[in-house]
């Protein structure tokens, strides 16, 4: 009888355990894995993998600021559904390189920030740099981006005071 309740007690005590978590170090990586693996899809032009970096709501944010102007666009179909076609017209890979830095990153259980810098240098050496935030949700146990705003900028300009006023 006594082996009978060593044994219940010892499925019991493992069944009950709780799953690992994963450690600040960890998170921070798994989220870097992101940013970066829905660049390097966008670059290689593979829609369907870069697709599947993204939530498909209509709650889906898109901004981007560059010396072309300002573009904001909202839900998927308009910020990400629509480049299927794209890629499909302009199906070259993008042979510039990128680097990320600078990160900071903020997460919860189900939601997740992400600001960092990121410097383009393009094959003829030319750099462009941005300043990125990404806003990522956790769906279906998968990390999604839902926001992402990109701001280019000159990089003499990269310390000046935008909360400033004269």
């Amino acid at each position: 009888m006594n082996k009978y309740v060593l044994v219940i007690s010892v499925v019991l005590l493992f069944s009950c355990q709780q799953e690992k978590m994963p450690t600040s170090e960890d998170m921070q990586e798994a989220l870097k894995a992101v940013v970066v693996g829905e660049t390097n899809a966008y670059m290689e032009k593979d829609y369907q993998k870069w697709a599947s970096y993204w939530d498909h709501s209509g709650d889906v944010l898109r901004l981007d600021v560059s010396k072309a102007g300002f573009a904001q666009t909202r839900g998927w179909d308009k910020s990400g559904g629509n480049l299927e076609s794209f890629f499909k017209e302009n199906p070259e890979p993008i042979t510039s390189t990128f680097v990320n830095s600078n990160y900071l990153i903020f997460y919860d259980v189900n939601l997740a920030w992400v600001a960092f810098d990121q410097t383009w240098t393009s094959q003829s050496g030319e750099e462009t740099v941005a300043k990125a935030t990404i806003t990522l949700v956790k769906k279906a146990n998968d990390w999604k981006i839902i926001s992402y705003t990109a701001i280019q900028y000159e990089e003499e300009d990269q310390n000046v005071d935008t909360l400033g006023r004269e």
